[in-house]
């Protein structure tokens, strides 16, 4: 299976989840980590945009095209399992997410998209022992349409 992530250039090889373990992120606390990817680039490019709002155009970014392992099992929570709210309450989504990371059980995580409901997300467990066999299949420069900021 192939995901994907858009990042500062800088990143494009980091697939360590560290950024998320520093600052945290709508599935996971402050200090644990994650990996966090789409199952699309048009929801990478929404993602990003929603959560960096990435104006800043003399920041390069790149896209990463992810190889997952083919034989990997992936947990999902679909919506219809989570509370109504979720979207507005981070505490509940955290706890989901660092329940995921703790148990070690699984590598991969779908969620809804909180910015498209019927996309998802992918949750990679940088502390399951799969981790390793995580790739970058691609990358390439990705530059951001303006217009996307004239609304």
């Amino acid at each position: 299976m192939i995901v994907y992530r858009i990042c500062n250039i800088q990143y494009s090889k980091d697939l360590s989840g560290t950024g998320a373990k520093l600052f945290g992120g709508r599935w996971n606390s402050k200090g644990l980590g994650m990996l966090y990817v789409t199952e699309n680039i048009s929801l990478a490019v929404l993602e990003m945009l929603v959560h960096s709002q990435f104006k800043d155009f003399t920041i390069e970014l790149s896209l990463l095209s992810i190889s997952l392992p083919n034989a990997t099992e992936v947990k999902e929570i679909k919506i219809s399992k989570l509370k109504q709210d979720w979207i507005f309450d981070n505490s509940y989504t955290k706890f989901i997410g660092d329940e995921f990371i703790k148990s070690q059980n699984n590598l991969l995580l779908k969620v809804p998209s909180a910015v498209i409901n019927d996309e998802h997300n992918f949750l990679i467990n940088p502390m399951h022992a799969d981790f390793k066999k995580i790739k970058i299949a691609a990358t390439k420069q990705f530059r951001s349409d303006k217009r996307l900021f004239t609304i």
